[in-house]
């Protein structure tokens, strides 16, 4: 993996709207239909954001001052998942867990920079004391880079479902240091 000096990860701000809206816009429609926990305008990322158990996490590269990863962490689980996430058997999953969506601009996949933002994201996690933290929606089985990536980080596969082709729901326990 590269070493990027001149990469930033931080949480979102109010202030980041403008450049999120530049960033989401600039995905390609593949990116784009792998990452859909909210709406792509503006009105919907600020009613989005109006939930408090919901936070965002970028990536800016310096050089160009553009974000080129965007991460959003809901504490708990998605209300329409519970029933099927809870169908697994994994005692307490609705206790101490997050829900996780990722995405990287499309000319920096494959660099280092989602595992940057999951690194933050996951200190940030575990200094709230969440326990596990589950992908957002699953992850599609066609995706083989995301799942590689997803396995890499130690996330296991607990079940799966049918939604637009077999998707994986993944799972991460968070170990205490």
């Amino acid at each position: 993996m590269q070493s990027y000096e001149n990469i930033t990860v931080k949480k979102l701000q109010s202030s980041d709207l403008d450049a999120l809206l530049h960033y989401l816009h600039n995905l390609s429609s593949e990116t784009k239909s792998r990452f859909g926990p909210h709406p792509f305008d503006a009105e919907g990322l600020i009613q989005f954001y109006n939930d408090n158990s919901i936070t965002g996490f970028i990536a800016i590269d310096q050089y160009s001052n553009t974000v080129i990863a965007y991460s959003v962490v809901k504490d708990g689980l998605l209300h329409h998942d519970k029933n099927r996430l809870n169908g697994y058997g994994y005692p307490g999953m609705e206790n101490n867990s997050c829900t996780y969506a990722p995405s990287v601009a499309d000319n920096w996949q494959g660099k280092g920079i989602g595992k940057r933002v999951f690194d933050y994201v996951v200190e940030d996690c575990k200094q709230k004391g969440t326990k596990r933290i589950i992908l957002w929606g699953g992850v599609q089985s066609s995706n083989n880079k995301a799942l590689h990536f997803y396995q890499k980080q130690g996330f296991v596969t607990i079940g799966q479902f049918e939604y637009n082709g077999l998707n994986q729901d993944m799972l991460l326990e968070l170990k205490r240091q």
